[in-house]
């Protein structure tokens, strides 16, 4: 005969607490590798997965967006954050490592655009792109053996104008390091900050991973980039070595009970709900709070999927309706945030959450701390958010999805075919791309017109994950972008509250 267990009902005060927590979360705030938004011991949790994207051995880091690539960057470089990454992965090293960025995106975060732009003028990438890389990575080397000195690109340039000269002085801080056992690492991230033209992009890149792949002849110095999948995909790379970079890559993946380990762990250190959520873990019989970031790796909400259930189904109940028919609250958020490559990001999860924790406080919700409505109403908010995203990167995609609005999906892709003809969609969006440099939404070359590129416009949404292909032919749209794009769905969360 099993004992049913009985609770202790929490306090509203702590209900309270905590729901204001969650809608203090600030997720769509993009971290930058140094400065005010620089990555903060208090916001890191560790996900095991990731443990191969901070190896220094690990050259390149793939990410969606909003999947943490510049959180882990400003982790590795900056002197607060280090040490704690040092203790949550201690097999890694990087109590040994000494970081240096090669460029951030951002003021005082290695070498800027205006100098990029200036020592690479347009045009002539395949000439000057790889000595000024080389310059740069030299610079960054040179501050363990000469600290007091400046090496700006510039100066690396003259200095080493004989490749001879800089292996010579590559080599010698190699021996330096490898003396003392320590390693360097030269940063790269916000690389899509290096330029808007996405032909001149992939003449920098296509550099950048020449000089880096050169780093192979040494011990101690090494490099790390962090990229969208899209970027490595969709730029024409040339690097005849990048079959093996890319073999070697980490992706930036989080399942479901990372996001859910992240939210709580965000909760259990908060300065003014932490205790309140003690005390509501004790009320449900849960494990209690962590006494310090390292505990995060022992402590059974991190990472325990049955505990996590139990804890947000105390939270915002059992289900997303009456009955079982409209999902669990639990797996609802995970299930509608995938994007059409199975990815979810904590950015898209945590907008979700803190939207309804807002609409939670406007609302009745009794004991609970988030209602099941507010949910779904945080799913709209965080597909707006993501399309708003995508649009800085890709300037056409509001204008290709404009014309879907009010489809039913999934569809015949005749259906959406029909619909961007109607309204020239593929000539609009292609003359928005050329006015912005950006990629265009389809392959151009002067033998091919814009009639009849409807399919090839539904395969770059296919590939960039905003549509998918069912077995049966049909196109479907993941609820991450149906939603804000106001595409319907039977049975589905309706685009407009």
């Amino acid at each position: 005969m099993s004992v049913r267990r009985r609770y202790r009902p929490p306090k509203p005060e702590d209900i309270s607490a905590i729901r204001e927590a969650i809608a203090r979360f600030d997720p769509s705030a993009s971290t930058t590798i140094v400065g005010a938004d620089k990555a903060k011991v208090r916001d890191i949790f560790a996900p095991m997965a990731h443990s191969k994207a901070l190896d220094p051995a690990t050259t390149l880091v793939l990410g969606a967006r909003g999947a943490g690539k510049s959180f882990w960057a400003s982790v590795l470089y900056n002197k607060d954050t280090k040490p704690l990454a040092a203790d949550l992965y201690p097999r890694l090293g990087l109590d040994k490592l000494r970081v240096e960025i090669g460029f951030g995106g951002v003021a005082r975060a290695g070498v800027s655009k205006s100098e990029i732009d200036r020592l690479v003028p347009n045009g002539r990438e395949k000439i000057a792109a790889d000595p000024f890389w080389r310059a740069v990575i030299a610079g960054a080397a040179l501050k363990v053996t000469e600290p007091d000195k400046k090496h700006a690109p510039t100066d690396m340039l003259n200095r080493f104008a004989d490749p001879e000269d800089w292996s010579d002085a590559m080599a010698e801080v190699d021996d330096y390091l490898t003396q003392r056992d320590q390693t360097l690492l030269v940063v790269f991230d916000a690389l899509d900050a290096i330029s808007e033209d996405w032909g001149r992009l992939s003449g920098l890149i296509d550099a950048l991973m020449r000089s880096v792949w050169e780093l192979r002849g040494f011990n101690a110095i090494r490099a790390k980039l962090f990229m969208r999948p899209d970027q490595l995909s969709e730029l024409t790379l040339r690097f005849v070595e990048l079959p093996k970079l890319r073999s070697g890559a980490a992706k930036l993946s989080w399942n479901q009970a990372d996001l859910y380990g992240l939210m709580f762990a965000r909760l259990a250190f908060d300065e003014e709900a932490g205790e309140a959520f003690g005390r509501f873990l004790r009320s449900r019989g849960l494990d209690k709070l962590p006494e310090n970031q390292e505990g995060l790796r022992t402590w059974k909400l991190s990472n325990n999927e049955a505990q996590q259930q139990e804890l947000f189904e105390a939270m915002a109940g059992n289900f997303m309706g009456a009955g079982p028919r409209k999902g669990k609250t639990f797996d609802w958020p995970y299930n509608h945030l995938a994007d059409g490559l199975g990815d979810v990001t904590p950015r898209s999860f945590l907008i979700l959450m803190q939207n309804a924790a807002e609409r939670s406080q406007s609302r009745d919700a009794g004991a609970f701390i988030l209602l099941p409505q507010a949910i779904r109403d945080g799913l709209r908010e965080a597909s707006k958010v993501r399309i708003e995203q995508l649009n800085t990167e890709y300037p056409w995609i509001k204008r290709v999805l404009q014309p879907l609005a009010g489809l039913r999906v999934p569809a015949e892709p005749q259906v959406f075919f029909d619909a961007w003809t109607v309204n020239s969609t593929v000539e609009a969006a292609v003359k928005i791309a050329r006015k912005e440099n950006a990629l265009p939404p389809v392959p151009i070359d002067s033998s091919r017109k814009l009639l009849n590129r409807e399919p090839d416009l539904a395969d770059r949404l296919t590939k960039m994950g905003v549509l998918t292909s069912r077995p049966d032919q049909r196109y479907d749209m993941p609820d991450l972008f149906r939603i804000g794009a106001a595409l319907l769905k039977k049975g589905g969360v309706t685009p407009k509250t």
